[in-house]
């Protein structure tokens, strides 16, 4: 654990960046496949094909996938790895995001796709993850945008910024990460300080020269002081 923190709650934390960093729908692919209202597999689509990309291409690949086959998944499964792999290739990884997504179109087909709003959200994340293509990030997403279930997804930024805000080290576990920073803003506002962390990361606390110079953090932030 690193030896100093940052000098504000979560919390206060949350308000201060909600201040000055606006989130849309289209800032990411889950929140703009749930506001079409679609179901629960279309988000959980959209959170696949967010992986390893920006949200500018998942959100492209997104909409080729819905004009296609409105995500309706007994039409993606019929599409085949090839065809899906074409429509989604804007994503990267097209491939390999078709294999996870054809897999999960077999699972919530042989399910029904309301078994996603309604099994055990613990034992649901079980299920999901045993999925090759989805991971504990992708399913968390899934959980805490869709079923507004208590858990904190992490992914590069968020653990790069619970860093350098000195809640976690460098060898601190997904599950660790994401239990300290679940704790740190709390359930109520978890799911909305994950984006904003994100949106945080892409715009100030960035990978390599952050701009921590005009950050809203910057006075509070030990990783600014440096």
């Amino acid at each position: 654990m690193a030896s100093e923190k940052i000098r504000l709650s979560g919390k206060e934390i949350y308000e201060l960046l909600s201040s000055v960093i606006s989130i849309s729908s289209n800032d990411f692919a889950p929140l703009f496949a749930k506001k079409l209202n679609a179901g629960p597999f279309s988000v959980l689509v959209s959170i696949i094909l967010t992986q390893n990309t920006t949200e500018r291409n998942a959100l492209k690949a997104f909409k080729n996938l819905f004009e296609a086959t409105k995500l309706n998944p007994q039409r993606v499964l019929s599409l085949g790895i090839r065809e899906l792999s074409k429509i989604i290739r804007v994503a990267g990884l097209s491939m390999q995001k078709s294999g996870a997504i054809l897999r999960l179109s077999s699972y919530v087909i042989e399910k029904g796709e309301g078994y996603l709003l309604s099994e055990d959200p613990a034992k649901l994340r079980e299920e999901l993850i045993s999925i090759p293509g989805i991971g504990e990030k992708t399913a968390d997403v899934f959980l805490s945008l869709y079923r507004k279930y208590p858990v904190f997804p992490v992914d590069t930024h968020i653990k790069r910024i619970a860093i350098r805000w000195g809640l976690v080290d460098k060898k601190s576990s997904y599950k660790e990460i994401s239990s300290i920073l679940l704790d740190f803003f709390g359930p109520s506002i978890s799911d909305k300080a994950h984006r904003l962390m994100i949106a945080f990361g892409r715009t100030y606390c960035r990978s390599k020269d952050p701009r921590c110079w005009e950050c809203p953090l910057k006075k509070v932030c030990p990783h600014a002081q440096i």
